[in-house]
């Protein structure tokens, strides 16, 4: 009985968002399943309705129709409706569609469109090396959303993105900068040492002295003991936390200063790195003016 309740409503909701007759669902999913083209061009159409669950519903249908369904959704990326072009280009994302990159590349890039950061992240399941600079192009968008998945998208593409990303940062700045030192610091990749140490010495230090962190390269080491002398003490921080992977005698000596940093969370980190590096426990004055040992976060 409630199958029937639910095909009853599954119908009137169908009939209550499309001009044409009413709908068997079933049926239209079985022939789109089947290869019906004009079937599939229904329920992409159908990714519009405004009513609860139906979109989601028919999302999930067309893309275990998948490669039948790419021609249909082509066509639809540009499309007015924001819904209905969210859907699409997260399906063609979902479907790995090559052929959609130059469209969704486009939509990423339309500044006026809302949710544009569905596209980035379309680009980044994609996952082929021609997304990249439409990712790298979105690193500095108005939109904090759109950077913060397009950096993840270029993450996603690890080694492949490494070399037009120092590339790119030889000559970023602001928010672009700061994304892609976050894209490159995460993929730790080594090659991209060289502009991370000329980015320490910029505007985005902070940043740069994360991702020094997670390459774990010791010839970083001198330029993260000078930033813990910063007197920005996130600056400070970020040295502290980034010396601990990498540091030897010269980080120690400089972290036992930083013991007593003003600011505790400096203190904290120093304490935590200075403990990774000798294997010492080492006690730091916490925000309750406590002496205590940091909990490890390092592996």
């Amino acid at each position: 009985m409630f199958r029937c309740f639910l095909a009853g409503f599954c119908l009137l909701l169908l009939s209550a968002c499309t001009a044409d007759p009413v709908l068997d669902l079933d049926l239209l999913e079985a022939n789109a399943r089947g290869g019906d083209p004009q079937a599939i061009v229904q329920l992409v159409d159908l990714l519009s309705a405004r009513e609860p669950g139906v979109s989601d519903r028919i999302y999930a249908i067309v893309v275990e129709i998948g490669e039948r369904a790419v021609p249909v959704l082509l066509d639809q990326v540009h499309s007015e409706d924001k819904q209905m072009r969210e859907y699409v280009i997260a399906a063609l994302g979902t479907l790995k569609v090559v052929d959609a990159i130059p469209a969704i590349s486009d939509v990423l890039a339309q500044k006026a469109l809302e949710r544009r950061y569905v596209a980035a992240w379309a680009l980044g399941e994609i996952a082929d090396v021609t997304v990249i600079p439409a990712l790298i192009s979105a690193l500095d968008d108005e939109n904090s959303e759109v950077r913060r998945y397009a950096t993840r998208a270029l993450i996603k593409l690890n080694k492949t993105a490494v070399l037009p990303l120092i590339g790119y940062l030889a000559d970023a700045s602001g928010e672009g900068a700061a994304g892609a030192i976050r894209a490159v610091g995460d993929i730790a990749d080594k090659r991209a040492l060289k502009v991370l140490l000329a980015q320490a010495e910029g505007e985005q230090r902070a940043e740069a002295f994360l991702a020094l962190g997670k390459l774990r390269d010791p010839s970083a080491e001198s330029a993260l003991v000078a930033g813990l002398k910063n007197p920005d003490s996130q600056v400070r921080m970020n040295a502290a936390m980034a010396l601990g992977p990498l540091g030897g005698p010269a980080a120690a000596d400089a972290l036992t200063k930083t013991l007593e940093d003003e600011v505790h969370v400096v203190r904290e980190w120093s304490a935590r790195s200075l403990e990774k590096i000798t294997g010492k426990p080492v006690l730091y004055r916490n925000s309750h003016d406590e002496y205590v040992r940091p909990y490890m976060v390092y592996h």
